[in-house]
């Protein structure tokens, strides 16, 4: 189980570098304008986002790697970290130091997630045992929790329309990791045999889909309003579909106590991490003085 860990730490932290590099390029430069497919379209013609990208891509390639050697259910709650490294990294890049509220924040997710692992501690299930019905009713209810969100951010504005986009890329990013621990598992039949799953290229169009709301949220908000969402929504859905559909086998009584008690200290972690002073300076110059960017406190 130690192997799947690492590899989803590595992941974690490249997918944090392509962030740091994305919300750089997006913050030092005109703001584009239009639609998820036709911003990515303008973004690719930035070299700092391009940097982002690559390294993103190359995250999502030993993301995969963790998938197919590992359960979904503990690989996929470890990408959370790179919420709190995209942090420290944004501190360590502009120069700004992190608060004590910050400190604790990073200290409770790293807790929770610890907490989440240790107690739920999956086994066995197989992804590719899964009856075609039961797919598509899962990706079914999964296409209403990322398309609701979706269509309500369409016509919303400033965080708001951030927060629902943010929601929705989550929901997404879940359910593209699903897809790709689907095509991992069959490596056992050959390095190729992802290539021959429909999985593989439902994955590619869910998480491309995913991809472009999330560029969306970060150009519409404050990463305040982006971060809660994206961050939660993610693992919350893999978890699900790991017990539910892959049949991985959790420990329950008060082992389960512990697990949702850290995903509690988990989820506060990245509320109050998300209202930190160190993402501030993602907020574009020309939109720093702007009313509409903040958020009411809870």
């Amino acid at each position: 189980m130690i192997l799947p860990l690492v590899l989803a730490m590595l992941a974690a932290t490249l997918n944090a570098v392509g962030d740091l590099l994305q919300r750089r390029s997006m913050r030092t430069e005109p703001g584009p304008r239009g639609g998820p497919l036709r911003l990515v379209v303008q973004l690719l013609g930035r070299p700092g986002w391009l940097a982002g990208l690559g390294a993103s891509v190359l995250g999502l390639a030993v993301h995969i790697g963790a998938l197919s050697i590992g359960r979904i259910v503990a690989v996929q709650p470890v990408l959370v970290m790179e919420f709190p490294l995209a942090v420290l990294g944004t501190s360590l890049l502009f120069g700004v130091r992190l608060v004590r509220r910050d400190q604790v924040a990073i200290v409770l997710m790293t807790v929770g997630l610890a907490a989440v692992l240790f107690c739920l501690a999956p086994k066995h299930g197989d992804p590719t045992t899964v009856p075609g019905t039961t797919w598509a009713v899962g990706l079914g209810a999964l296409v209403v929790l990322m398309g609701g969100p979706a269509a309500a951010g369409a016509s919303a504005r400033g965080n708001r329309r951030a927060a629902l986009l943010g929601l929705a890329s989550g929901v997404g990013y879940g359910a593209t990791a699903t897809l790709l621990a689907a095509a991992g598992a069959t490596t056992h039949h050959g390095l190729a045999a992802p290539l021959g799953t429909w999985q593989t290229y439902a994955a590619l169009a869910v998480g491309t889909a995913a991809f472009a709301l999330l560029q969306s949220s970060m150009n519409a908000g404050l990463l305040l309003a982006t971060e809660p969402g994206l961050t939660l929504a993610n693992p919350l859905v893999a978890i699900a579909w790991g017990v539910l559909v892959f049949d991985e086998r959790i420990r329950t009584g008060p082992w389960l106590v512990g697990a949702v008690l850290g995903a509690l200290l988990l989820a506060i972690g990245t509320v109050v991490l998300s209202r930190s002073p160190v993402l501030e300076v993602n907020r574009r110059p020309e939109r720093a003085a702007q009313p509409s960017d903040a958020i009411a406190p809870a």
